[in-house]
C-alpha cells in the first residue's frame, strides 16, 4: 500500500493544462529544456528570434479550452512584437541523427529573453513573498513595453541600405570560403571568436539563398567581414610550398584585409545598440585585426568596446538561466575568457591601465564538450592553458607608473614575491599538457603558432618581472666605472637574480624565434611577434653593455633580421620600430666602448674580433641597403618614397672595438614618426635633399601638416610594439 508521501510524488503538482513550460513548450524548447513564450503567430519567442521552425504538439493537452486560454494570455505579450520570421534555415543533423545543432550555440542573440529580465525578476520576488505566482497586469505592461523596445530597434532604411552597400565587398563564394578556413587555421591562435562549424553551416546558407533574412542581419555581415579582414592577414601561410606565384600586392605592402575593415566599420554604430553576441564578436576579431597596424589606438579602442559589451549582456557572470543550453553557456564562458585574456594581455605588453578587476568575474573557465569534435581548429586546450596563465601573470605584472607610487618592499618580501612568481610560472610551464609541448606540434599544423605564443608568453613573464632589474643593475655598473670619485651603488642579491632570470629569457626567446623561422611560420608582421623580438632584442642590447658572450654577435644579427622580416609588411610604424632598435643598438654599444676605456687592458681583448666583425659589419649594411632598394622596387606610396628617399636618417658607420654604432639623429627620428603615424593625405613638400646631406631639415609647419592628435598616439604605439614602453625608461631620467 502506498504511503501518502509516495502518493504525493507520484502526482503532478501541476496539471498539464495550465503547466507553464513543459507541457506548452514547442518541441525544440521542450528538447532543450529552455522557456518558451508563445505568440499569436504560432511560434515562440525563441525559434522567432533565432529563425527556428517553431511547433507545438498540441495532441498531449487534453483540455483545449486551457490552451485557448494560454493562447489568448499570450496575446498581450505578443502585441509588440512583428510577424514571425520564414522557415528558411535548414537543421544541420548529426550523422543522420534527429539532433538538430544550430542552436546549441546561438550567435543571432546572446540571450532570446534579455528582454524579460525584469518580470523574471518581479515573479520571483513576487514567489520569494510568497504571492500568487501569476503575474499581475503590470507585470504584463511591462513585457509588452520591453518586447516593444526590443522590436523598436529592427532595421531601419538607413541600416538596410548600409548593410546592402557591405554586401558589395564580399567575395565570391570560393574565395569566401577560403579566408574563413584561413582565419581558423592561423588567426584563431589560442581564443575563440566564433562557433567554427556553425559559422560556415551559416554561411552556406547565406551564399545558397539570396532570400535569407540573414543577408540584412547586420550583425552577421558584420561578424563575416571581420573574419574576412582577419584571414586576409594570414594568407601568406597558406601558400602552398611548390607555389611559385607571388602576390604582387604583398610584395608592395598592400593589406587586403581593408576591404572588409572599411565596410565593417561603417555597420558599428549600428551594432553598438545590439545586445548580442554577434556584436561582441564582430568588435573583438576588429581588434584583433587592426592589432598589427594600431595595436594602441583603434584596435584597443575595439577591444575595449567589445569587452564593455561582453560586460553589458552578462558574460563575465555564470549563469543558471534555463534559457541557454550547456553549449550556449559555453560558449559564452569562452568567448568572455578569450576577450578578457586578449584585452589584459594587451595591457600589460603596452604598460596601460587595467580595465577590469578580477573580482567581478564569476563565470568559470572553460572546458572541453563533444561539440568540439566538429570543430576545424579544436584550440580548448590552448583557450585554458592562456586564460590561466593570463590570471597568474596579472597579478605579478602592475604598470609601471603604478609601481613608482607603490611602497618599496622590503627585502625579505622582495625575495619571497620573486620566488613566489617564478614558482607559479614554472608549475604553469609544467602543468602544460603534451599537446602543448612545442616539441610535440607539426610545424604546418594550426596548433603550431599558438603553442609558440604560449611559450612566447611564458618568457616575456619573465622579461617582465627582471626588465627593471636589467636597467638597475647596468647604470649601477656604469655610474661607478664612470663616476669613481662617488659613493658606489651596490646591488642586492635578488635584483641581480632577477635581472640575470629575464636576461636568461630573452635569449631562450630568441631562440623561439630561430625555430618559429625555421619551421615557416614567421609571419608577415604580427605585433605579438615583432614585439616579443623586440623586447627580446632590447633586453639582450642592454645586457651586453656589461658583458658579451660567444653568442652575442648572432644572436643580435637574428633578432634585427627577423625585426626586418616582418616589418617588410607595408607597416610603416613597425620600420620605425626596427630603427629605434637600431638606435638603441648604436647607444649600447658607444656605451660599452666608454665603459672598455676605463678598463685597462681590455682593449686589446676586443680587438682581435675587429676585423671578423668588421666584415660581418659591412654586409649586415649592405644587406639593410638592399633590402630598402627591393622594397622601393615596386609602386610604392609618396609616405614610403618619403621615408626611404628623402629622410636619411643615419650617417655612414663608424668602426670602433668591432662594432658599428651609428649616428641617431632625434629630432629627424621624431619627424619620421610623425610622418609615418596616419592614414591622412598630407601636403608634404618632396623637395630633392641637397648632395652629401645625411641629416634632415624639418619642414615649416606651412610645408607639412600633421593633426596633433595623432603624434602621441603613434609614439606610444611605437614605445609599446618595440618594447621601451615596458621598460618604462620615464622613471630613470
Amino acid at each position: 500500500m502506498e504511503s501518502p508521501a509516495e502518493r504525493r510524488r507520484q502526482r503532478r503538482r501541476v496539471p498539464d493544462a495550465v503547466r507553464k513550460r513543459a507541457s506548452r513548450a514547442c518541441d525544440r524548447c521542450k528538447l532543450r529544456k529552455n522557456k518558451c513564450v508563445e505568440t499569436d503567430s504560432g511560434k515562440c519567442v525563441r525559434c522567432i528570434q533565432s529563425s527556428h521552425s517553431c511547433r507545438f504538439d498540441r495532441e498531449r493537452i487534453a483540455d483545449g479550452d486551457a490552451v485557448a486560454g494560454s493562447r489568448s494570455a499570450k496575446m498581450t505579450i505578443a502585441e509588440g512584437t512583428t510577424s514571425a520570421n520564414s522557415d528558411t534555415a535548414a537543421a544541420i543533423h548529426r550523422d543522420g541523427g534527429d539532433y538538430d545543432i544550430k542552436d546549441d550555440i546561438s550567435t543571432a542573440a546572446s540571450a532570446p529573453f534579455e528582454a524579460f529580465m525584469w518580470p523574471r525578476f518581479l515573479s520571483r520576488l513576487r514567489d520569494a513573498f510568497c504571492l500568487d505566482p501569476r503575474p499581475a497586469s503590470y507585470e504584463q505592461d511591462m513585457i509588452e513595453l520591453q518586447t516593444r523596445q526590443q522590436n523598436s530597434s529592427s532595421y531601419n532604411t538607413a541600416e538596410i541600405r548600409r548593410v546592402r552597400k557591405a554586401l558589395e565587398s564580399f567575395p565570391p563564394r570560393a574565395v569566401a570560403d577560403f579566408l574563413v578556413s584561413v582565419c581558423i587555421a592561423y588567426g584563431t591562435d589560442v581564443f575563440f571568436y566564433f562557433d567554427q562549424a556553425q559559422f560556415i553551416y551559416e554561411l552556406d546558407q547565406f551564399y545558397s539563398d539570396s532570400t535569407l533574412e540573414i543577408r540584412l542581419d547586420t550583425s552577421f555581415v558584420c561578424l563575416s567581414l571581420a573574419i574576412f579582414a582577419l584571414g586576409s592577414q594570414w594568407t601568406a601561410l597558406a601558400q602552398p610550398e611548390d607555389s611559385d606565384e607571388t602576390s604582387q600586392k604583398d610584395n608592395q605592402g598592400f593589406d587586403p584585409g581593408r576591404i572588409f575593415y572599411n565596410q565593417a566599420r561603417v555597420l558599428i554604430p549600428d551594432l553598438i545598440d545590439r545586445s548580442c553576441i554577434r556584436s561582441v564578436q564582430a568588435t573583438f576579431i576588429l581588434g584583433v585585426y587592426l592589432m598589427p597596424a594600431s595595436a594602441i589606438s583603434a584596435s584597443y579602442v575595439y577591444m575595449g568596446l567589445a569587452l564593455r559589451k561582453a560586460l553589458a549582456i552578462g558574460l563575465h557572470q555564470e549563469t543558471d538561466e534555463s534559457t541557454f543550453s550547456s553549449e550556449e553557456k559555453e560558449a559564452r564562458r569562452r568567448l568572455w575568457w578569450s576577450i578578457y585574456s586578449l584585452e589584459r594581455t594587451m595591457s600589460i605588453k603596452l604598460n596601460r591601465p587595467r580595465s577590469i578587476s578580477q573580482d567581478i568575474i564569476s563565470v568559470r573557465l572553460p572546458r572541453p564538450i563533444s561539440r568540439d569534435s566538429v570543430q576545424k581548429f579544436d584550440n580548448v586546450q590552448h583557450q585554458i592553458a592562456n586564460i590561466t596563465f593570463v590570471l597568474i601573470v596579472d597579478k605579478l605584472s602592475q604598470p609601471g607608473a603604478w609601481s613608482r607610487t607603490s611602497q618599496t618592499l622590503s627585502e625579505s618580501d622582495l625575495s619571497e614575491s620573486l620566488h613566489n612568481a617564478q614558482f607559479s610560472l614554472k608549475k604553469w610551464k609544467e602543468d602544460l599538457p603534451p599537446s602543448i609541448s612545442l616539441q610535440n606540434v607539426i610545424p604546418k599544423s594550426s596548433s603550431y603558432r599558438a603553442v609558440f605564443h604560449l611559450h612566447l608568453n611564458y618568457y616575456f613573464a619573465s622579461i617582465d618581472m627582471g626588465k627593471v632589474s636589467v636597467v638597475t643593475v647596468v647604470r649601477a655598473r656604469l655610474r661607478n666605472a664612470f663616476c669613481p670619485h662617488e659613493e658606489p651603488l651596490t646591488i642586492s642579491k635578488n635584483i641581480k637574480q632577477s635581472s640575470d632570470a629575464c636576461i636568461k629569457a630573452a635569449k631562450k626567446m630568441i631562440d623561439l624565434f630561430d625555430g618559429l623561422s625555421r619551421s615557416g611560420n614567421m609571419a608577415r608582421f604580427s605585433f605579438t611577434d615583432f614585439q616579443g623580438c623586440s623586447i627580446a632584442t632590447i633586453i639582450v642590447l642592454l645586457a651586453g653593455i656589461l658583458d658579451r658572450d660567444s653568442g652575442y654577435e648572432s644572436r643580435m644579427a637574428f633578432g634585427l633580421s627577423c625585426l626586418r622580416r616582418m616589418a617588410c609588411g607595408g607597416n610603416a610604424t613597425a620600420r620605425m620600430g626596427v630603427r629605434f632598435v637600431e638606435a638603441l643598438q648604436s647607444i649600447t654599444n658607444e656605451a660599452r666602448c666608454k665603459l672598455l676605456a676605463t678598463q685597462p687592458g681590455q682593449e686589446n681583448k676586443v680587438g682581435t674580433s675587429v676585423e671578423g666583425a668588421d666584415d660581418y659589419g659591412r654586409w649586415a649594411d649592405w644587406l639593410a641597403k638592399a633590402e630598402a632598394i627591393h622594397n622601393l622596387s615596386g609602386d610604392e606610396s609618396e609616405l614610403e618614397h618619403a621615408e626611404d628617399s628623402t629622410l636619411n636618417l643615419t650617417t655612414p658607420l663608424s668602426l670602433r672595438h668591432g662594432m658599428q654604432p651609428s649616428t641617431w639623429n632625434e629630432a629627424a627620428a621624431l619627424q619620421l614618426q610623425e610622418l609615418s603615424v596616419s592614414k591622412f593625405a598630407l601636403p608634404i613638400d618632396n623637395a630633392e635633399v641637397p648632395p652629401g646631406q645625411h641629416s634632415v631639415a624639418i619642414p615649416s609647419a606651412e610645408d607639412v601638416w600633421m593633426p596633433s592628435f595623432t603624434w602621441s598616439d603613434d609614439e606610444m604605439y611605437l614605445m609599446g610594439l618595440t618594447g621601451m614602453g615596458v621598460l618604462d625608461f620615464t622613471n630613470l631620467s
